[in-house]
């Protein structure tokens, strides 16, 4: 039962964690103490899993260097992760911003997963991987910044979440 609990916990970590780094990246331009602070303690919530998660749940007994790669690739991870998934929430609010932080957080948390799972392929397929995801993220880049850029889609930086509402009026 104990294991069944540490493993909801680092869930919920988890999950707590790449929520406030969602949030914290993406909304970060409007206002840089407060979302610094909320991307921190994101990130610290999702090292704090997998570090623990490693250590009581898997009972890794880890070397110095693989504490440090462990702690490298975890906040990597959790940042790619959080840029895109706070840049699909918030496309509206910083559109610009956000067609260079989705392209960048799938090759970020792809090369970060990969590393951090110790994941092994031939050179050859390795290489076609990387850049079959380096494409992706280019032509997802290229579609973002043009829909950003695009005049129709009437994408004001700001976007509903910072629009000031008079109380009287739907």
């Amino acid at each position: 039962m104990k294991n069944m609990i540490y493993k909801y916990l680092v869930y919920v970590i988890y999950f707590l964690g790449i929520g406030m780094t969602s949030s914290g990246i993406v909304l970060m331009p409007f206002n840089a103490v407060r979302y610094s602070i909320i991307l921190i303690i994101g990130l610290s919530l999702f090292l704090a899993g997998s570090i623990f998660n490693e250590i009581v749940i898997n009972q890794h007994k880890m070397t110095a260097a693989e504490s440090v790669k462990l702690i490298a690739l975890s906040l990597t991870l959790a940042l790619g992760i959080g840029m895109i998934s706070g840049g699909i929430s918030h496309f509206k609010e910083s559109p610009i911003y956000v067609a260079y932080l989705i392209p960048m957080g799938i090759v970020i948390s792809f090369i970060s997963f990969i590393l951090k799972n110790n994941l092994k392929l031939p050179k050859k397929e390795q290489m076609l991987m990387y850049s079959g995801v380096v494409a992706v993220a280019s032509i997802l880049f290229i579609i973002l910044f043009f829909s950003a850029s695009s005049s129709s889609m009437n994408m004001t930086p700001g976007g509903d979440i910072f629009k000031k509402m008079d109380m009287g009026q739907h």
